[in-house]
């Protein structure tokens, strides 16, 4: 088993550096007049582009500084996460921005959409967008609303690998946030969920496959009525969250794997949240593999949910009762009375009984 987590971390490593032209900045700027090719991501950093400098690729700045001069082209999208972004020159594509600022000077063009959730946009009048502002929920670059439910179906596909890639890595992230917040609040119940999908995991799988295909059905005939409307949407919304509970039970799982592998003890919080952030990126870059990418995530997603049923949501009445069940606890025996030995004479035999006696 150790061998084997060993593999798979190699391999996610290996698939992480090998991804081609997409580069860490470290705020090493380029010689100004120069092209950039490839993707550039900044984490907690900065960037510049100088006067006369080229970009040709994408960026995804997380929590850093990206700055471009006056006379600058960035032929590719523009990802901003919880950083600031200042143009000066020219965009020839898209931006994003959640929770972060977004800065346009007069000399700023974006031949594209610029699309903000929870972001401040400072715009010049001197500023140019030739595309549409959105604001709330917005699309990734050049991916419609309905390729984005496509990823998740069966024969979807990213047509842009390196895009595909660092939604992944977004989402990973999220999910490894969420899971330390719910390894804080819930610490036993995410273990006692844990602990019953490894008692029986093909008894949670089965839970939880039946209980994706029955759910909708049943949510359905709920909504039927109109009274009966905000019953289906609570019920979906807990479904919803049983779903994403069950997939952080399997992440803690895999979080105790790894601290056992490394020999070394991690709060529940840390375990679900690494061992969350190490699933999500698998099964993420496993779903970008046409046809077959989506049976992993699926499996972890079923299991979970099937796990969260059985154990009822993690209780810990539940998990006691399981417990004494599995272990039952056998009465201890009561103490004999202490017997006296029997009365000898001198000689060491047995005194005569009564009737013995003339």
């Amino acid at each position: 088993m150790k061998k084997s987590l060993v593999i798979l971390l190699v391999l996610i490593l290996t698939l992480l550096v090998s991804v081609p032209s997409v580069v860490l900045a470290q705020g090493d700027n380029p010689p100004s007049g120069n092209t950039i090719t490839g993707d550039q991501v900044v984490i907690g950093n900065t960037f510049r582009l100088e006067s006369g400098d080229t970009l040709d690729g994408s960026m995804l700045i997380i929590g850093g500084t990206a700055t471009t001069a006056s006379d600058t082209k960035i032929n590719g999208d523009l990802i901003l996460i919880g950083g600031t972004l200042a143009i000066d020159g020219t965009v020839n594509g898209d931006i994003v921005s959640i929770g972060g600022a977004v800065n346009l000077s007069d000399s700023a063009i974006v031949n594209g959409n610029l699309s903000l959730l929870g972001a401040n946009l400072q715009r010049s009048s001197g500023a140019i967008i030739n595309g549409q502002i959105e604001e709330g929920s917005p699309n990734f670059p050049g991916e419609g609303t309905t390729d984005q439910f496509r990823r998740w179906l069966p024969f979807g596909n990213w047509r842009n690998p390196v895009r595909g890639i660092l939604t992944t890595l977004f989402e990973a992230l999220a999910l490894g946030i969420l899971a330390v917040l719910v390894g804080l609040l819930m610490p036993h119940n995410v273990k006692n969920i844990a602990a019953n999908l490894v008692r029986e995991p093909l008894v949670s799988g089965g839970i939880g496959l039946l209980a994706i295909i029955v759910a909708p059905i049943i949510l359905l005939l709920v909504a039927i009525t109109i009274i009966l409307i905000p019953v289906s949407f609570l019920a979906f919304i807990a479904s919803g969250l049983a779903l994403v509970l069950g997939f952080i039970a399997v992440g803690y799982e895999v979080g105790q794997r790894l601290a056992t592998l490394f020999k070394t003890t991690w709060h529940p919080s840390i375990s679900a949240g690494i061992g969350t952030l190490l699933l999500s990126l698998v099964t993420g870059i496993a779903g970008l593999i046409p046809c077959v990418g989506w049976v992993l995530g699926f499996i972890a997603a079923i299991i979970g949910l099937g796990a969260v049923i059985t154990s009822r949501v993690g209780s810990e009445r539940y998990a006691n009762k399981l417990l004494q069940a599995v272990l039952p606890v056998t009465p201890a025996a009561s103490p004999s009375t202490p017997t006296e030995p029997p009365l000898t004479d001198i000689s060491g035999e047995p005194p005569a009984s009564p009737e013995g006696q003339s």
